[in-house]
């Protein structure tokens, strides 16, 4: 979990860590209807919104290609709503964009288990930061640390 565990961590500051959301929940798939019912229940885009805009993760790739893209041409400035904004459009464009994944686990012809989740990429002296200032911006969510001999995967 990212929490006071990251803190110890002794790395270079430039390490990459990913910050991992996992959810799902189970769903009746035989009339294709399910998504977005397993997106509210989860809050995929409701937990990836605030890390998007966030001033710790200035410029991050997904902002970037939403900008890129022209789907914050449509905001309104003064409307102080920014993230609910991105948000919706997280949510809006969730089949042209891979920033969730879901995969959809069958128990038999009409059940089974879809699961959601994102992986942000950033370095750790960001992650670090967050942890000590914003706690609650990444608390919930896991931690990958990439290094020279593997993946550390930080956990409860």
């Amino acid at each position: 979990m990212a929490d006071h565990k990251v803190l110890t961590l002794d790395f270079d500051d430039s390490t990459n860590v990913d910050l991992v959301f996992d959810s799902g929940c189970d769903v009746i798939h035989c009339n294709d209807d399910y998504h977005d019912q397993v997106y509210s229940d989860t809050e995929v885009f409701e937990v990836l919104a605030p890390l998007v805009v966030s001033n710790c993760f200035r410029d991050n790739n997904i902002i970037s290609a939403l900008r890129e893209d022209g789907l914050l041409d449509g905001y309104n400035r003064g409307d102080y709503d920014f993230e609910n904004y991105v948000c919706d459009q997280l949510r809006e464009n969730s089949w042209d964009y891979d920033f969730v994944e879901g995969t959809l686990e069958q128990y038999d012809y009409k059940r089974g288990f879809y699961r959601v989740g994102f992986n942000f990429s950033t370095d750790l002296v960001t992650l670090k930061k967050v942890v000590r200032e914003n706690p609650h911006l990444v608390s919930g969510l896991e931690v990958v640390v990439h290094t020279n001999m593997g993946r550390l995967t930080i956990c409860d």
